[in-house]
Order: structure tokens, then sequence, then C-alpha cells
């Protein structure tokens, strides 16, 4: 064989391993549960996600300029000042939470991805969780925020406030 012909039949090789290794692989198998579960609307569109009776789930999210001590909203607003205002908070009501609970979010600014981050309660039953965002140095950058909120990796609400 020359050696034209030992690349042509390695490349064929290659080729067939990648073409088994990206769609020859068995699908997963989706279970269905045995009764129905009970649905979680989210504010911001129509659709359900279904989620067991017993799963963590959000059960309000909002923006705010503070906390209190227990964790809950106060001065609860969607419209910031870029000067003024240092920390937003997005406030989580729980239900059913646990310290194995992942809570979540990804967010956008003006449909831009920004950042995101996963954390978990410290113990069990907790319900209020938040997350806060700190102002670096500057202002805030001025636009639409987009706050996709996820639960043990289940998009379950999102929350949008403004810079102006």
């Amino acid at each position: 064989m020359d050696k034209k012909t030992i690349y042509i039949v390695i490349t064929v090789v290659v080729i067939a391993g990648v073409v088994v290794f990206l769609f020859g692989r068995s699908k997963p198998t989706v279970v269905q549960p045995s009764k129905p579960s009970p649905s979680v609307q989210t504010p911001t569109n129509t659709q359900t996600t279904q989620v067991p009776a017993n799963a963590s789930t959000v059960v309000k999210a909002v923006t705010s300029r503070s906390i209190d001590a227990k964790g809950n909203a106060t001065g609860v607003a969607t419209t910031f000042n870029a000067k003024t205002d240092k920390i937003v908070y997005a406030v989580l009501t729980l239900k059913n939470a646990t310290k194995n609970t992942k809570l979540s979010y990804v967010r956008y600014l003006n449909s831009k991805y920004v950042d995101s981050k996963v954390a978990q309660p410290t113990k069990d039953g907790i319900t209020n969780f938040y997350f806060a965002f700190e102002k670096g140095i500057g202002d805030y950058p001025k636009g639409t925020y987009t706050l996709n909120l996820y639960v043990n990796g289940r998009r379950l609400q999102s929350l949008t406030y403004v810079f102006k």
C-alpha cells in the first residue's frame, strides 16, 4: 500500500469512530410518573413545569434594595438607579427546601449573558434565600436584566429588573 491509501484508510477509520461516538450512543430512558404531579406556573410565561408534590420549589421571587434580619425582601423594586443603588437582592421564598437543594440563577443584561451561580441552603426547612448582586467600581451597567431562577437544575421562575 502506498502512503496515500494508508492516509485514506486512517481518515475513514477516524471518521467512523467519531460518528459512532456521537450518534451510536443509546438515548436515556425517560420514566413517566405513575400519577400526575402538581404543576408550578411561572409568572413570565404560560407554560407549566411538572414537579413532584414534595420537591423544593420557589413559591415567590422578587428583587429588592434590601433585606431584613430574617432574609425577607424590604424595598421591593424592579427599577433601580445605576448611580445610587449599591446592592440588588433576588429574594426567594422557598417550600420544602433542604440543605441538598441546589438554587441557581443565570443572569442576562439586554439578552447577553452576564453571570451565573449555584448555591445551597445551610440547613433544612429554610424558607428565605437570597442572591445579592453588589456593585463593583463605578455605576451599574444600565439596561434590562433578566434573572432565570432554577431549583435543582429546573427553571421555575424568571425576574426582570432595570437599571436607569
